[in-house]
């Protein structure tokens, strides 16, 4: 289950409302401004050029309509747990995206597969070395517990190699 903030619908600026009005145009959803949603996403590379990798990642990110606001520092980081053999470089991005976290996580799974890596199956874990990670670790104040996205990212506080960089991108301060 998650938590989500109802979209705050503008006011008429003249009173119109339903009636009583002199305007002909009608109100609809398309005309009505997306609610945009910071979050935070991970990015890491540890197969290939990997910082042609991390840019690749961006790169698409902006591509497809999701607004890149800050930049970390890059890291180098060891491998842990399964993720294969070479070190790491890792980064974070603090991004504005109009989409819905599950839409979020096909876009960023649709990149890593644009990198070479292996499609997600849903209850499988992708192992080893990977061109490119890309994991949502925040999104606003949401918190979403699905078969395949959990957020905030679950690790997430026990990886220096997440925590460095989201620190130099963190809007309003530190985590608590």
């Amino acid at each position: 289950s998650c938590t989500r903030r109802e979209m705050q619908v503008p006011s008429p600026a003249c009173g119109g409302g339903l009636g009583g009005g002199h305007s002909s145009q009608v109100e609809t959803s398309q005309n009505l401004p997306k609610k945009m949603t910071t979050a935070y996403l991970a990015l890491g590379s540890n197969l290939g050029a990997r910082l042609d990798n991390l840019r690749f990642a961006v790169s698409r990110l902006e591509a497809l309509g999701v607004l890149v606001r800050k930049k970390s520092k890059i890291y180098a980081s060891q491998s842990v747990g399964t993720g294969g053999e070479g070190d790491f470089l890792n980064a974070v991005l603090r991004v504005e995206t109009a989409l819905s976290a599950p839409e979020l996580l096909r876009v960023c799974q649709q990149i890593e597969i644009e990198a070479g890596r292996e499609a997600p199956q849903i209850g499988k874990n992708r192992v080893g070395a990977r061109a490119l990670d890309i994991d949502i670790l925040l999104f606003g104040d949401e918190e979403w517990r699905l078969e395949d996205l959990s957020i905030p990212h679950p690790r997430a506080l026990g990886r220096n190699f997440v925590l460095a960089p989201l620190l130099d991108v963190l809007e309003g301060g530190w985590l608590c």
